[in-house]
């Protein structure tokens, strides 16, 4: 792709907020089946091994706690980009522990919807897929960090701040479904992508 013309910035960037509303997570699998923007950067599909959908958790977070970072390093004529999406879980007790305890060791696919309504995937990368077993791709997101604990003050934040990471090779990717996109089921813990 060539360099030929310029980018335009218009009224409805400048007023952009800052944030993220959504958060959703799942495992990848065998079977998932990821369809790429054929001349935009963005996906237009996100199924697993039914063929039909993707199941995802949506984690809830304290507000205005979470963010997604995306720092670049080129080296060798190689750029990598390391995505990075934090969160606060608030009063730090057992379901929550649970919960950060099944991300260790997980290969993950995450979306961050920012409060522009962009929903950005982390985790997935075209450039360097598995053609033949897209779960064995290895620019998944993975549990990176968490810091956190109790307070000493009765006003002190009580939670855990956890921190995913997504080394790609690649910007993140927008998520622009060709059909129903993100259903949130009615619970608000689980989601659907098609």
């Amino acid at each position: 792709m060539a360099i030929d013309t310029g980018l335009a910035i218009d009224c409805t960037d400048l007023q952009a907020t800052g944030g993220i509303k959504q958060i959703l997570l799942r495992s990848w699998a065998d079977g998932d089946a990821i369809v790429y923007g054929s001349s935009t950067h963005t996906i237009t599909s996100i199924k697993d091994t039914g063929g039909t959908d993707a199941d995802w958790g949506v984690y809830e977070f304290k507000n205005e706690t979470p963010a997604l970072t995306i720092n670049a390093t080129k080296e060798n004529g190689s750029t990598a980009f390391e995505c990075g999406l934090s969160f606060t879980l608030p009063r730090m007790e057992v379901g929550k522990f649970n919960a950060i305890q099944d991300m260790l060791n997980a290969c993950l696919m995450i979306i961050a919807v920012d409060t522009n309504d962009k929903a950005f995937v982390l985790g997935v990368s075209e450039k360097y897929r598995n053609e033949s077993v897209a779960y064995r791709s290895q620019t998944f997101g993975q549990f990176a960090s968490a810091e956190g604990g109790s307070g000493a003050a009765y006003s002190d934040e009580n939670g855990v701040t956890i921190s995913l990471m997504a080394r790609q090779f690649e910007m993140p990717r927008e998520y622009v479904p060709s059909a129903t996109g993100i259903t949130v089921a009615a619970t608000g813990l689980t989601a659907t992508t098609d």
